[in-house]
């Protein structure tokens, strides 16, 4: 399989429509399907290993602690910050949470948990509202607020991925 793109190399065009707006909200709720789905087929003991780098669960980890930086610019937007909050690139929160030691159902649970207030919050946002722009502190790009959900979606689909290979099914290596 070709090798995925490091996050930090990616690349975004942000030049879509507001009315897009859909496809990126099913999207970002089905991140937790799919990762539900994904977890079906994990061997749980594996789940906490990756000589490589972030096992299983730190993956799924680190999109659960994330939700709490997406929380923040969404409130940025809202504001009218001209910058959003940055991230922190360490990700000491992720390093430091021992996501190794939670089970699989209690990340899942997590994530799902805030993922479902982020859904909640925008599910109702007009047009304006998507269009609202700010500085994003890392790519140094303006995004409007529908980019920035965009942005959150590209980013689970990325940790998906790698989950997906950490745990390649029959048929698939």
């Amino acid at each position: 399989m070709i090798a995925q793109t490091p996050w930090l190399e990616r690349k975004f065009h942000l030049d879509f429509p507001v009315t897009m707006f859909p496809v990126i909200y099913s999207r970002l709720e089905g991140s937790i399907f799919r990762i539900q789905a994904l977890l079906m087929n994990v061997d749980k003991e594996q789940s906490s290993y990756n000589p490589n780098g972030w096992s299983v669960k730190e993956h799924l980890g680190h999109l659960y602690d994330l939700e709490e930086l997406w929380w923040m610019r969404l409130e940025d937007f809202k504001a009218g910050k001209k910058t959003l909050t940055a991230a922190d690139m360490s990700n000491a929160k992720t390093k430091e949470a021992d996501h190794n030691s939670k089970t699989l159902e209690q990340l899942l649970q997590f994530f799902t948990a805030e993922r479902k207030k982020i859904l909640d919050a925008v599910y109702n946002f007009d047009e304006e509202t998507l269009s609202i722009t700010s500085l994003h502190p890392r790519l140094q790009q303006p995004m409007r607020l529908i980019d920035s959900l965009y942005f959150v979606a590209e980013h689970d689909d990325h940790h998906i991925a790698h989950m997906a290979h950490l745990n390649p099914t029959e048929g698939r290596t």
